[in-house]
């Protein structure tokens, strides 16, 4: 049954962070995990946003504008905007509340599309705190993680992790165990010893191509899935450099940490061919780069999106930088971010 938001009565913001995962990613898509002896996923909720706008409009009917698109729709109430397209994920999430109509919505991304720093997964938990509030329908940041891995799988019709919705919600640094029916999320504060050295060595540039790792993920767990030996073993490994990572940022080692995160990228991109792509390659190989940057691995399942390394030196940031920019990555402000918040508009 279709309400009217009558309960909104002023404008408000979700704004919620991406994540750099640093060691342990594709370890959250199910069934990886249960394959694997303590499976554990690290990563990090940085300053770069997704933003959902809610606004009571006093027409019976519901506006869905993505900014990032440039794409409007306007439908009766929120379950008459249709799934598909590129408006499709957001109209799953708004699915999974009871319809309401007399609002306006608007969504927005930071990130460039095809980033790999979950910036799709932050916009869909957004949106779902968005309308727990304006329903009432609110869950823990479990389950709403939970609802919106399998939103997102649902529409992907294809495999889909938890690591990015749980980074969104809970900000900070986070080290991430999946168990067989639980989770156990562990969370260093971004203002800690941990979150101050990473901020302080940590880099980030966009690699120019974009990310696209749904093929590559499933090919990845499809070998470990059918017993494959050679697979397995990697992602093992890959687990054993996650766990050791986050020891690392446990003790704000940065040597530690980038020693860690540089023996998962070296398993990584084994995994796939596409995995780390002939520019970025030539970028890893630099010895100018490498002298500065330690640690350094695409962000995701690879094949582009956004670069993150370790500073040997901080004081050598602004020649990485330069090193950076003449291969024509941008770079990115690398700040940490605590979770997801809501924002009072004025009228």
């Amino acid at each position: 049954m279709k309400n009217e938001s009558e309960s909104l009565s002023a404008p408000f913001r979700v704004v919620v962070p991406n994540r750099v995962d640093l060691a342990g990613g594709t370890l959250d898509i199910y069934p990886l995990y249960l394959l694997l002896d303590d499976a554990i996923t690290v990563n990090a909720a940085i300053s770069v946003r997704s933003m959902v706008e809610v606004r009571p409009i006093r027409r019976g009917s519901v506006k869905l504008r993505s900014e990032n698109f440039d794409v409007s729709v306007t439908a009766s109430d929120t379950h008459g905007i249709l799934p598909g397209g590129k408006m499709g994920l957001i109209a799953r999430a708004l699915r999974h509340f009871p319809a309401v109509s007399g609002l306006e919505i608007v969504v927005c991304n930071e990130a460039p599309v095809g980033s790999g720093i979950g910036a799709s997964s932050a916009l869909l938990v957004a949106l779902m705190a968005a309308m727990g509030r304006v329903t009432g329908k609110r869950s823990s940041w479990e389950e709403t993680a939970l609802a919106a891995m399998e939103i997102e799988a649902s529409h992907l019709k294809g495999l889909a992790g938890r690591q990015d919705h749980i980074a969104a919600l809970r900000g900070g640094i986070q080290g991430i165990r999946f168990l067989p029916g639980r989770l156990e999320a562990h969370r260093l504060s971004p203002g800690g010893g941990a979150g101050r050295m990473l901020q302080a060595h940590g880099i980030l540039a966009d690699s120019g191509i974009a990310h696209h790792s749904s093929n590559a993920n499933w090919r990845m767990i499809q070998g470990a899935i059918d017993g494959n030996a050679a697979v397995l073993r990697k992602f093992r490994g890959i687990a054993a450099a996650a766990r050791d990572a986050w020891d690392a940022l446990s003790e704000a080692d940065p040597d530690a940490l980038a020693k860690t995160i540089s023996a998962e990228w070296k398993i990584r991109r084994t995994l796939a061919e596409e995995v780390s792509p002939h520019k970025v390659n030539a970028l890893l190989s630099d010895r100018r780069f490498r002298r500065l940057v330690c640690g350094a691995k695409l962000c995701g399942a690879g094949s582009g999106g956004m670069l993150f390394g370790m500073l040997r030196d901080p004081s050598d940031r602004a020649a990485a930088e330069s090193i950076l920019g003449a291969t024509d990555m941008r770079v990115m402000p690398f700040r940490l971010s605590g979770g997801l918040r809501f924002e009072e508009l004025c009228v």
